[in-house]
Parts: structure tokens; sequence; C-alpha cells
């Protein structure tokens, strides 16, 4: 099943949320708004998104924590409970909020569960360039603030 263009503006939504673009995500709510989105369906998109932030902070903390020795911590955690998402949505969702925050285990989570909530290679193959495109505009939004330009960065 192909990605429409309202689940494709959902998505990014929260692609937008979890990179914490603000630009990007007001682009993304008027183009859903087009695409005959509800406030419901929006709102359980950013929730979702707002979710695996959430979650790969608590990973990230858990892994940095664990390596410096404390006692009880793991030292690679595998990333949130162990639950599969059956909501096509919510698992395309959040598999590009966990692309544009960098989280490879939850990344790796929504690729395991994709098949079995018809999302195909196609679709995340497309959910991971539009992740890829948003974080690294919102990337460009704050080294512009600062006043950094590309050929400062290399």
């Amino acid at each position: 099943m192909s990605i429409t263009i309202m689940e494709k503006e959902l998505i990014a939504v929260g692609i937008s949320v979890a990179a914490g673009c603000k630009p990007c995500t007001d682009y993304h709510l008027k183009a859903v708004r087009r695409a005959g989105a509800s406030d419901d369906e929006v709102e359980h998109a950013i929730a979702d998104a707002l979710a695996v932030r959430e979650d790969a902070t608590r990973i990230m903390e858990d892994y940095a924590l664990g390596r410096l020795g404390e006692a009880g911590m793991d030292n690679d955690p595998a990333g949130g409970e162990e639950t599969v998402e059956t909501d096509r949505m919510e698992v395309a969702v959040s598999l590009g909020a966990a692309f544009a925050v960098n989280c490879t285990s939850s990344l790796q989570r929504y690729l395991a569960t994709a098949e079995s909530v018809d999302i195909s290679q196609e679709d995340i193959e497309k959910i991971v360039k539009l992740a890829a495109f948003i974080r690294d505009k919102a990337a460009s939004h704050v080294e512009n603030l600062v006043g950094l330009d590309e050929e400062e960065m290399a």
C-alpha cells in the first residue's frame, strides 16, 4: 500500500516535531490541513512523534550512564517497551521520528514492525528520505540562526 498525500503530511508533521523544527512544523501543519487531516489525526501524529523523542532521550540517558558504570544500568538498552504497535500511521510516524532524532534502538523496533502493518520497503525509503530532508532543514535553520554557512561547517 502506497503512502497517500495526507499520510505523508501526517508523517512530516511528526518528523518536524521530533526534529524540533518550528518552520518545518508550521509548513507541514498547513499542508496536512490542505490534505484533509482531522484534528485527532494531527494530534495523534504529534503525540507519537513526541513519544519517540522522549524515548530516545531516555535510551541515551540509560546508555550514557551505563557506560559510566552506574549500578543497574544496561550498557546497551534495547529501547522502549517490547510491545509491537499495530497502527500503520503510528508506526510510520514513529519510524520517521526515530530517524529524525537518530535513535537507532527505536528505528530498529519500527523497521521490524513495518511489514506487519503494511508498510512496504518503498514506503520506508520514502519516510526515511522525508525524515532526512526535514532533519537537514532543521539543522540549517539552527546554523543560520548562529550565522554559520555550509562553507564554515566543512
